[in-house]
């Protein structure tokens, strides 16, 4: 969608200087205060329902920490570095070229879900899909040739 699409756009304003890997510290810090206010949003949510500090918290879901720290922390190193393998392909290759084969990445979940998983399991589902993959990497294709005019 447009949120998604969009998340490479500001790399576009970024100066030389601040470009690239560099661009990685801003895009965590920005993550990070989002974030935030999006929690304390929500905190400040239960407290007008509830009008009580402690009663609001609670509410608020647990972090699971204990369980969570090694799957959570792995995920998150994964993501990261995937992140930033797409920045450097964005400025690498430019937005018309390098994001779209970032989000290639969704073919390769897709035969994952399909052929592993066994998400999909209807014949005519699996070929239309099949049939999406194939125009997704024709217009990847045409994407590579207008990097290289």
């Amino acid at each position: 969608g447009l949120w998604g699409g969009s998340i490479m756009a500001p790399m576009h304003y970024a100066t030389e200087k601040t470009n690239g890997i560099s661009y990685t510290i801003s895009f965590a810090i920005g993550a990070a205060i989002i974030t935030s206010l999006i929690w304390l949003l929500r905190y400040f949510y239960y407290f007008y329902q509830e009008r009580k500090v402690l009663k609001a918290y609670n509410r608020l879901p647990s972090f699971h920490f204990k369980t969570m720290w090694l799957p959570g922390g792995a995920a998150g190193l994964l993501w990261s570095i995937g992140n930033l393998g797409s920045i450097i392909s964005v400025d690498s290759l430019g937005e018309g070229v390098g994001y779209p084969l970032v989000q290639a990445s969704m073919l390769i979940s897709g035969i994952w879900g399909i052929f592993w998983y066994k998400e999909v399991d209807s014949y005519c589902k699996i070929v239309m899909w099949l049939m999406s993959a194939v125009s997704t990497l024709i217009g990847l294709i045409w994407l590579s040739f207008e990097h290289a005019a």
